[in-house]
């Protein structure tokens, strides 16, 4: 089976992710293939990147596409046309029409361009034409929920070992101050002023806490920072709770992670057959964020601490590894 993986920049890289994993874990044989380059250094790249390819490059890639059973394409660009913005730029660039191809094509949709704009996407002339319209963890409750439209983990591959993910917390643990980390992307979308707010009327003692907000760093000071770190406060916004991809790389790197995740239950209990999720929920007040910081933080002790991250460890192993990913991927099909 092939598959390609077709976006502007794969914002996150989440696409490129897949297209890896498939490739180093599976039988699939996949291609990540951009428009453009990603800005962030990230160490897993696209394979192609079309506005500066060469024409041999641009030659390889229409190949690959063509020969693909199942075509993904990201919509990451909020220009509303009675055709997918992405396949026009396809179309532009190497002249093949995807959605007249024999290939299972698939939207995927993620973050802002579908929430801002779910019922176009919904109602789109061409969505017939699909075979699945794939959803971020949070966006799922936006859709119109056919048999077609289906939720996807966000995802970033890693080779998974339980015993490393405990022992590297324990060791992390065993040292004070335990660093409290805030790295919002976006301040207002974060709630980093509640956050902020809420850490200043917790009155951490110094001496067992350091609270951490910082912006506008390069991604792999982002991981250093983590991989640094007790907790991790990913966001608190309960209108667009759910994670991410800065949630699951603070869970990667052995973080007791916050987030809101108020709105994506029916997209974990469709994923998992379970609502629990790999993280403390910041519930949908001030007043729920002050009470879980509280209860989390300030007054955690190091043994529940482990236990709790022993079984965010046990819920990584069995619904989110590469195995899993991959089966998930495949049961679409």
């Amino acid at each position: 089976m092939k598959v390609s993986f077709i976006a502007d920049i794969d914002y996150a890289n989440v696409l490129t992710e897949y297209s890896h994993c498939f490739n180093k874990h599976s039988d699939i044989e996949s291609k990540s293939i951009c428009l453009k380059s990603h800005p962030f250094n990230y160490k897993i790249q696209h394979d192609y990147d079309l506005e500066s390819a060469t024409l041999e490059q641009r030659k390889e890639a229409l190949q690959f596409i063509t020969e693909s059973d199942c075509i993904v394409f990201a919509e990451e660009n909020s220009n509303l046309t009675s055709t997918y913005w992405m396949l026009d730029h396809i179309k532009d660039i190497l002249g093949v029409d995807i959605l007249e191809l024999n290939s299972k094509v698939c939207i995927w949709h993620a973050g802002s361009t579908y929430r801002n704009n779910a019922t176009y996407y919904n109602l789109h002339p061409l969505k017939h034409k699909l075979h699945k319209s794939l959803y971020g963890i949070d966006l799922y409750r936006l859709s119109p929920k056919s048999e077609k439209d289906v939720p996807i983990h966000v995802y970033q591959y890693f080779d998974f070992d339980y015993d490393q993910f405990i022992a590297d917390f324990k060791l992390k643990v065993s040292k004070k101050p335990w660093t409290v980390l805030h790295i919002p992307s976006n301040t207002n979308t974060k709630g980093t002023y509640e956050i902020n707010e809420t850490i200043s009327q917790l009155d951490l003692d110094p001496n067992v806490f350091e609270y951490k907000n910082i912006t506008g760093i390069p991604h792999p000071q982002v991981i250093e920072e983590k991989q640094n770190s007790i907790f991790y406060i990913d966001q608190f916004n309960p209108n667009i709770g759910g994670y991410g991809i800065s949630t699951l790389e603070s869970i990667i790197n052995a973080n007791f992670t916050f987030s809101t995740v108020n709105n994506i239950s029916d997209s974990i209990h469709y994923l998992t057959g379970e609502y629990e999720v790999p993280l403390v929920s910041l519930g949908s007040s001030e007043t729920d964020l002050y009470l879980t910081l509280e209860e989390y933080i300030k007054n955690i002790d190091e043994s529940t601490l482990i236990e709790y991250m022993m079984g965010i460890g046990q819920w990584i192993e069995t619904h989110y590894s590469h195995k899993v990913i991959i089966q998930n991927f495949k049961d679409l099909l």
